[in-house]
């Protein structure tokens, strides 16, 4: 198995102090949901520079959160406009056409190998993955129709989980107007009865 290391440059985003306005999206751990997308994104822009260019995230390269208790993985895809991500983050950029960026994010944020970098990380007061761990980390690498299955799979999975959890809030909003209505209605009829 190929080792992290031999399929992708390992480097961290870098520190900088996010504006209200600015050029490019300047991406946080707090800008993630639970499912690890960025839809939490509130205004953090940094401006337009030399060293700020360096780090734009391109198609097919991952972020991977290597500071805190939140360890995970994002896949960028272009669909968010130019994004730096922070120095929280490490930014994968792979070295081969072997692997899709979609399917290492999975990969990392799948359980067998978020156990090994809680691990890898455990000891400190503020967790932090070590580069030289992560590079040697082994990756599964399937052939790309397997990786797209995979993808396509995590994608139809996840698309349900949110379907099913606006499901449950709805439900949850009926619960309340029903029952707010049934004890209104018998908070009325108590009321009439009296007069």
């Amino acid at each position: 198995m190929p080792k992290l290391g031999d399929i992708a440059n390992i480097q961290f985003g870098p520190f900088e102090k996010g504006q209200a306005q600015g050029e490019l999206k300047y991406l946080h751990a707090s800008h993630f949901d639970v499912h690890y997308q960025p839809s939490l994104f509130k205004e953090s822009f940094i401006p337009l520079t030399e060293k700020s260019e360096r780090f734009i995230l391109q198609e097919n390269e991952v972020i991977l959160s290597g500071k805190g208790l939140r360890i995970f993985a994002w896949a960028y895809d272009g669909s968010w406009g130019k994004v730096v991500p922070s120095s929280l983050f490490y930014i994968l950029k792979l070295k081969t056409k072997a692997i899709k960026g979609d399917y290492l994010a999975h990969w990392l944020n799948s359980a067998k190998t978020q156990h090994q970098l809680k691990l890898m990380s455990a000891g400190a007061s503020v967790p932090s993955l070590p580069k030289k761990e992560l590079q040697a980390l082994e990756v599964p690498l399937p052939t790309i129709l397997q990786q797209q299955q995979i993808i396509q799979l995590a994608h139809l999975l996840n698309k349900d989980i949110q379907l099913q959890e606006e499901l449950l809030n709805q439900k949850k909003q009926l619960k309340k107007g029903l029952l707010n209505d049934i004890l209104n209605k018998i908070e009325t009829t108590k009321k009439a009865s009296k007069s």
